[in-house]
């Protein structure tokens, strides 16, 4: 397929925006003209995204969305304000609230940013048809919860199609961008590895690429990263300010939101201006109306006494700044150092690892002295620090890239392994894997074991893009009428069962082989593949005597399934299929 126009939404737990440009053919990628859009309602600095943040009414209509959202809830506006829903995705992240709850509220927020961009869009004289969209996930995400984000967007008015709308995880993203954009400052066709470090809001992202030097990415390692975003550290300034003017002015700043936010933007300002070897307090001035409020429920006395007398200010002392900032910073340095270390262990002995830091965070003047600080010491001239001009901007400009290409990345790690569920006899199973899984009879009376895996791919492994994984399968009795292929998952490399540490069923294809009812199963042969054709899985089975083909992406679904009453049964040796 072939689109006039590639866009990127990149959906953050704090902010999102979207990107856009026309698709030119033999146009040099470097100089594809990347529209941004950065003027947003009621934003408080020009940016290229928006608050991710709803303010809704009884029946769930959006009110109003992003920074307005927050201006209108802060002057009273009647509504239920929503933010921070993204976190909600991971059914144990713990934030307050479920994956359906979560998908509702991305769904509405997504159709807002998508209506935006399309303005923009179709302003440039495109139609809607002509687009392809690119939807930024975070790569520490499992299959679940990007198939959670995808049937959000798919709600939200996107295309259904996967030619239509492609995924693509942040870190891969900024490494495109810094593959592709001379503004990125990485210079010319480097096959240096590089270590990217995607900053955000609420996440931190860790990946390792490298450029195969024909214009295409592999991913060196497995994503990892963690909560280490800067809306921790805002969590902090809140809890330093609650302690400081009491419990009771500060629920009453709550209840005037406007209030709130005026200190919480100057300490957005703040933050990003502070820097590691800062000796000067930081000062967040209070408005007339702030210091009313906290003057009527008695915390003005209770602040001046915790700042020497100040009351018209919130005084940050730079060591108190640096405690702030040290919850979060600490721990992401720690894993970079890690990653970093595990990274260049894998490579060539005179190789130089490249850490590229991007994301909103990277903005802050503390995160660059420290990554830069604490990566030189430990590792000296083997190890470079880039950060690229408007960091913020990388992911959206690098999905946009990757829209315009998705082939720019050639493979990538497995984060799970996979497997479809077949039946052997007892005696082809090792010691002890029989524990718990069914038992089966055929038609002839032989007895089967239910729930072995025939693993296709191990966590961990290089995966080609375009890669199809082939196998036949057989029914377990003369009489079934539908061979069901069960597919399922895990974290670990060893998995070998349906019961092994962590597997769960993810999906399933189902294939007709009523047309043989009667035969021998020998002669029932149904062919599966397994085809990573992107961020996503698709599973395909055929019946080679009729020519039926059914396909699925599968659904990833984060409840437990109950598992199929028979499952398929090896059958001649399918085998591994290169990618083109």
């Amino acid at each position: 397929m072939v689109s006039r126009v590639a866009a990127a939404i990149d959906f953050g737990t704090h902010g999102s925006g979207f990107a856009w440009c026309a698709v030119n053919d033999g146009e040099d990628p470097a100089d594809r003209r990347i529209d941004f859009f950065d003027q947003w309602k009621d934003q408080p600095v020009s940016y290229p995204k928006n608050l991710s943040a709803l303010l809704l009414d009884d029946d769930g209509r959006v009110l109003e969305w992003g920074y307005a959202a927050r201006r209108a809830r802060a002057n009273r506006a009647e509504g239920r304000f929503a933010t921070g829903f993204k976190t909600w995705l991971k059914p144990d992240a713990g934030e307050g609230g479920t994956p359906g709850e979560a998908k509702e509220l991305v769904a509405a927020y997504l159709r807002e940013l998508r209506n935006r961009a399309l303005l923009s869009i179709t302003g440039g004289g495109f139609h809607p048809d002509d687009v392809r969209w690119c939807l930024t996930v975070p790569a520490i995400w499992d299959d679940a919860e990007r198939n959670l984000m995808r049937q959000a967007a798919e709600e939200a008015g996107f295309p259904t199609g996967r030619e239509r709308l492609i995924l693509v995880t942040e870190p891969e993203a900024a490494a495109v961008y810094c593959a592709v954009d001379r503004g990125a400052g990485i210079g010319g066709a480097d096959t240096a590895p590089t270590l990217v470090v995607d900053c955000g809001g609420g996440t931190v992202d860790i990946a390792g690429y490298r450029d195969r030097g024909d214009g295409t990415l592999e991913e060196l390692c497995t994503p990892v990263g963690g909560k280490q975003g800067s809306d921790y550290i805002n969590r902090r300034f809140e809890r330093e300010m609650a302690q400081r003017i009491g419990p009771a002015a500060y629920r009453a700043l709550q209840e005037r939101e406007h209030e709130l936010l005026s200190l919480l933007d100057g300490f957005e300002s703040a933050k990003a201006a502070f820097r590691v070897d800062s000796d000067e307090p930081t000062r967040i001035p209070l408005s007339f109306a702030a210091g009313n409020t906290i003057v009527r429920h008695g915390g003005l006395e209770r602040l001046a006494s915790s700042q020497n007398g100040v009351d018209d200010e919130i005084v940050l002392t730079a060591d108190v700044m640096r405690t702030l900032f040290e919850g979060t910073v600490d721990p992401l340095v720690r894993q970079v150092v890690t990653r970093t270390r595990e990274l260049l262990a894998a490579c060539g002995p005179d190789e130089v690892l490249r850490v590229v830091v991007v994301g909103g965070f990277a903005q802050s003047l503390y995160v660059r002295s420290r990554l830069t600080e604490d990566v030189t010491q430990e590792f000296g001239a083997r190890v470079r620090i880039v950060i690229p001009p408007s960091p913020a901007r990388a992911v959206l400009a690098g999905a946009v890239h990757y829209a315009c290409r998705p082939e720019i990345v050639h493979s990538r790690r497995a984060r799970s392994s996979y497997g479809a569920a077949i039946a052997l006899p007892r005696k082809l199973f090792e010691r002890g894997e029989v524990a718990g899984l069914p038992k089966q009879k055929d038609a002839e009376g032989r007895g089967f074991r239910l729930g072995h895996l025939k693993v296709f791919v191990r966590a961990g492994d290089v995966v080609r893009v375009g890669e199809e994984w082939r196998m036949n399968l057989l029914p377990v009795d003369a009489s079934d009428t539908r061979l069901r292929v069960a597919v399922h998952s895990s974290p670990d490399p060893r998995m070998k069962t349906v019961n092994s540490p962590g597997a769960r069923r993810i999906g399933e294809v189902v294939v007709d082989i009523s047309e043989s009812l009667g035969q021998p199963s020998e002669e029932r042969a149904v062919e599966v593949a397994f085809r990573f054709g992107g961020t996503e899985i698709e599973v395909s089975g055929r019946n080679p005597r009729t020519g039926e083909l059914n396909r699925t992406v599968l659904n990833f679904r984060s409840d437990p399934e109950p598992e199929p009453t028979a499952d398929a049964l090896p059958g001649p040796e399918g085998g591994r299929v290169p990618g083109g």
